[in-house]
């Protein structure tokens, strides 16, 4: 839905004020304590050049962590590696990285981006860690964000968790179409091009005006350097991507067995699925039990092909991959 995007968005507009010092963690390729510890030290990096006092102040901090400091060959960006040998020294680590940014002068806006990534942890006590050592933070600010709705609602809302009730949770929904399509056209226009409302409207509903696919067809429609855009247009460009994603899908076939494959064509096929145990949807689709329904939903919001949400207090589910949606339906 363009979380990262509004993070970024948030960020350059407190960087104007000069008030604020914002760093960015992306956690979605981290898999332990460890890896948390390096971005965490990598986002303070970026942060506070070398050359400037709390720079300088930060350095001397890191290297009495004894880090492996490396650039990446391709990219140049800095890359920050510790290799302890107890958990124990990862813990004291990051508690100094955190004390570090609480000293500093301006306040510190922190955002670990894919934070749910953390409660797959080996160290099954690094939800409690963490918020042992926030709780006590008077001059940092955390903004915790996750595409996985389901986990990251699970922690931050179940009761048994660390971080329950511990924050104010924001839910990014759709940017509605009577904001959205009229931008869309501007845009195309702006560069002297047209796109007819037949076209928009078939756009807002092919893409559920979810920012990433919405982005992605309007992009492609662009680059198609088409001047007076018109509906074949637009449907054109989605077979193309379809075909384009054909072999990943076939491979998404593949990791799941054949009950949950038919069960996820079924939710593609409503678009929304209201009702999973209803009558007339099992009849429908051929489902033989509640039992297999209940089953089918949990191992597919698990393996992260569908999604949980609500819409005017009622809950729905539908596939996560827009396009992955609509090329089920044409199975």
């Amino acid at each position: 839905m363009g979380k990262t995007g509004i993070i970024y968005h948030i960020f350059d507009e407190l960087s104007k004020k000069n008030e604020i010092k914002c760093l960015y963690a992306d956690l979605y390729a981290s898999q332990s304590l460890k890896d948390l510890t390096e971005q965490t030290a990598l986002a303070i990096y970026h942060a506070f050049p070398e050359k400037q006092s709390p720079g300088k102040k930060f350095m001397k901090l890191l290297k009495s962590m004894s880090p492996v400091l490396s650039f990446d060959p391709l990219s140049g960006q800095p890359e920050i590696r510790f290799e302890y040998v107890q958990t124990k020294q990862y813990e004291h680590s990051l508690s100094a990285l955190f004390s570090f940014l609480e000293e500093q002068q301006k306040s510190i806006l922190f955002a670990m981006d894919e934070f749910q990534q953390v409660a797959n942890y080996p160290e099954k006590n690094t939800e409690a860690l963490l918020r042992s050592m926030i709780q006590t933070l008077k001059n940092i600010h955390f903004i915790f964000s996750g595409s996985n709705k389901h986990l990251m609602h699970e922690v931050f809302n179940n009761q048994k968790r660390p971080f329950f009730a511990s924050t104010q949770m924001l839910y990014l929904q759709a940017i509605p179409a009577d904001k959205y399509l009229p931008f869309i056209r501007q845009k195309f226009e702006d560069n002297k091009r047209s796109i007819d409302e037949e076209a928009l409207q078939f756009i807002a509903a092919w893409s559920r005006l979810h920012t990433w696919y919405t982005q992605v067809l309007c992009n492609r429609l662009y680059a198609s350097k088409i001047k007076n855009i018109e509906l074949k247009n637009v449907k054109s460009v989605c077979d193309v991507l379809l075909k384009e994603s054909e072999g990943t899908f076939f491979q998404y076939r593949n990791l799941l067995t054949t009950g949950q494959w038919q069960f996820l064509k079924a939710i593609a096929l409503e678009d929304t699925l209201y009702q999973p145990s209803s009558k007339e949807f099992m009849l429908k689709h051929k489902i033989t039990s509640p039992g297999n329904v209940q089953r089918f939903i949990n191992a597919l919001l698990n393996k992260e092909m569908i999604y949980q949400s609500e819409e005017d207090g009622k809950s729905y589910y539908r596939v996560y991959d827009c396009f992955l949606s609509r090329w089920l339906e044409r199975l």
